[in-house]
Formats: structure tokens, sequence, C-alpha cells
């Protein structure tokens, strides 16, 4: 019997082996490894424009779990035996400039501007949401343990929860009006 043009197949119908989802883990894996380096920088520098010291507060707290999501990766890595590797993250430094530039952009004011940062925060996190719940699918689908992503998924999750709250606020009528 011949096979069904690929094109043809649903994703159920599709079959990977072991070493391509391997492959893939890693690479999702390397991703956002490289993206959480590059997101302590933007972070330090989106803090220097926040206008807020509550706002300066929730995104230092963020460079920090980012830097402890590296050494969590950092395990992770020694864990699968692999070893972390270079990779572009362009789509993510794409979107960090573009919210740099509309948070700098004339003529906005302070709040503006923090409205501006808030809302790229929480697109930053929404990704980062995905990235490890793809992780934790992966992991799964090899066979590994995906629980060692449930904390930095969980983290991720809280801070989209976070900014989308700082972002609320920062939009409704203050009270009394």
């Amino acid at each position: 019997m011949t096979q069904p043009p690929i094109n043809n197949l649903a994703p159920q119908d599709v079959k990977f082996e072991d070493e391509h989802l391997k492959k893939i883990f890693l690479e999702h894996l390397n991703s956002i490894y490289c993206g959480k380096q590059h997101l302590i920088s933007f972070f330090e520098e989106i803090k220097e424009l926040a206008t807020l010291q509550f706002l300066k507060n929730a995104i230092e707290d963020c460079k920090n779990d980012a830097e402890y999501q590296i050494q969590h990766l950092d395990g992770i890595f020694n864990s699968i035996n692999e070893d972390q590797s270079k990779i572009s993250v362009l789509g993510m430094k794409a979107m960090t400039l573009e919210a740099y530039i509309s948070a700098i952009k004339a003529g906005k004011t302070p709040m503006e501007r923090d409205v501006f940062i808030v809302f790229y925060l929480q697109l930053i996190e929404g990704i980062e949401v995905t990235y490890f719940k793809v992780l934790k699918n992966l992991a799964k689908a090899i066979g590994y343990s995906n629980s060692f992503l449930d904390k930095p998924f969980n983290q991720a999750v809280e801070d989209k929860i976070m900014f989308e709250s700082i972002y609320k606020e920062y939009i409704s009528e203050p009270a009394g009006e």
C-alpha cells in the first residue's frame, strides 16, 4: 500500500523519531536560554525608562527571575547531557527594540511611556508562557520528566498576570472621578 501524500496527513498521523523530537527540544531550549540572556539586558534598559517605582520594581523582579531561570536552564542542559549553544533570537530582539523605540518616541508623557512598556512586557511574558508550554509538551513526548519546567512555566504565567494587572491599573479611571 502506498503512503498518502504528506500534505494530506492529519497532525496525529505524523510520527517523529525520538531523535528528531530531541533536536527540536534542544533548539527550543537554546532559544529560550538565549532569549533570557537578551531579556536581562532589555529589562535593565527599560527599567530606566519606567516612571513609577512600582513598575521599576516589577521589571527588576523579572530580571531577577530571568537570571534564576538561566541557572535553572543550565541544570536542564546538564541533566540531559547537552551543551547550551548560541542561537538566533532575532524575533525577540526585534520585539524588544520595538518596545524600546515605542517607549522613547517623542511626545509621550511618562505615564504613556509606562503603558507602552507594560504592554510589551505582557507580550514578552506571553511568548515565554508559550515557549515553556512547548518545552513541557516536547519533554513529555520524548520521555523526559517535564516537571523541571513547572517552575519557570508557572513564573512566566505569574509575570504575565502581574503585567496584565498593572496595565489594567494604569488605564483604569482613578478612584473618585
